[in-house]
């Protein structure tokens, strides 16, 4: 299956914007009956509920008050670039220099602008099914044909060398995976990494690891394809990192990302940053240089509270009888809302709006991230532990019905 730009129009990725409209609606009605509706419990959005740790806000707040904010580099500050290089030795286990990292705007600019350096019109991406919607859009804006792969629900979510190997034609340029995955929260084994690197190698294909969700894991351990690969072959072109500031360290607003590869392939990313946005703001870059820099046990608090909001959902699944798998990594999992015959009752958008409806709870609607998640919602477990307990008993209550 090939998805090319009839239908990335017709993709339902707008199911969170559907939610989000009828929740507004919803809100509306109400003001107009003189009632007050209290605000929905918020399960839908990879939005941490932490506020930004305080040495990082007060980092940004002296760069205020004490620089001028000027125009910076496009590829960022290099004593910035420097921290990201070190950051890189330190927690993912691979060796780079400056010259192999770019600032951008966030992971999701620093994709965008990978794409536009990579790929083009006639050229074909794998991606994963279930993925981030966002990957679609993006590579329609390049020219190019998503063609996504299946991550099997029986299988932890986890996708098949295999069955990869037969959708690679004379058209496909990159593959593209996601560990930690969103929507899933699978983290893919070691064994499985080697496999698709030695796959993508084979086919001479561009690997761009999106390792967005890198220290969130809860189980296992986070694998880049990177640290296979050797420092002259990884100046071969073949491996792309993507990286960001904004869930390890609930830094989403801020906009702070960056990206790793070979010094080349690098220097075609900086163009196209050149060309869009000029470079971050210098006082994203210092924040986020406190981020590295500071107390790291914020990282772990955050980690631990998503663990414990993980653990809860289990169990609550496991006490509907509605448990599939258990998520080792990212802050989300995927719920089956099947009925007991596994039947789908409600399709496309309509579970998600009529439990909003009835029991004032946002998710987002499963068929937003692939076909072979449209049996499934998504819950976020960046929120409270009340919202996810009070949210996961909703969609078992409502699905059994």
């Amino acid at each position: 299956m090939k998805i090319g730009k009839e239908s990335i129009y017709n993709q339902p990725a707008g199911g969170f914007g559907a939610v989000s409209a009828y929740a507004r609606q919803l809100q509306r009605e109400a003001q107009e009956r003189g009632e007050v509706l209290p605000p929905p419990r918020p399960l839908q959005m990879g939005e941490p509920d932490f506020l930004t740790p305080t040495h990082i806000r007060k980092a940004a707040i002296e760069a205020l008050e004490r620089e001028t904010i000027p125009y910076g580099p496009p590829p960022g500050w290099p004593w910035f670039r420097e921290l990201l290089a070190e950051k890189i030795r330190r927690v993912n286990g691979y060796h780079v220099g400056v010259e192999n990292v770019v600032t951008t705007m966030g992971g999701t600019n620093a994709l965008q602008s990978i794409f536009h350096a990579t790929v083009g019109p006639g050229d074909e991406v794998l991606i994963p099914d279930p993925c981030w919607p966002v990957y679609y859009t993006q590579l329609l804006a390049c020219g190019a044909t998503a063609v996504p792969y299946r991550l099997d629900p029986a299988n932890e979510w986890l996708p098949s060398v295999a069955e990869l190997e037969q959708l690679v034609t004379p058209r496909t340029r990159m593959l593209l995976i996601n560990t930690p995955g969103n929507p899933t929260g699978a983290v893919f084994p070691r064994e499985l990494i080697a496999d698709l690197l030695a796959f993508a190698l084979r086919h001479d294909l561009y690997l761009l690891s999106d390792e967005c969700y890198d220290q969130i894991v809860f189980e296992g351990e986070h694998v880049s394809p990177a640290t296979l690969l050797s420092a002259e072959e990884l100046e071969q072109g073949h491996f792309i990192g993507v990286y960001t500031f904004s869930k390890t360290y609930a830094m989403t607003g801020w906009r702070v990302g960056y990206a790793v590869a070979s010094k080349s392939l690098i220097k075609s990313i900086t163009e196209v940053l050149a060309g869009s946005h000029t470079n971050v703001s210098l006082i994203g870059q210092r924040a986020a240089a406190a981020a590295l820099t500071g107390p790291q046990d914020c990282v772990t608090t955050m980690r631990e509270a998503y663990r414990r909001r993980r653990n809860l959902a289990t169990r609550l699944l496991k006490e509907y009888d509605r448990y599939i798998y258990t998520p080792h990594g990212a802050f989300y999992a995927l719920i089956d809302v099947r009925d007991r015959a596994g039947r789908v009752s409600r399709r496309d958008n309509q579970f998600a709006l009529d439990l909003l409806r009835e029991y004032n709870v946002m998710i987002a609607p499963g068929n937003s991230f692939g076909a072979t998640s449209a049996e499934f919602v998504r819950i976020s477990l960046a929120a409270s532990d009340e919202d996810v307990e009070y949210g996961v008993r909703a969609i078992c209550e409502f699905a059994d019905k």
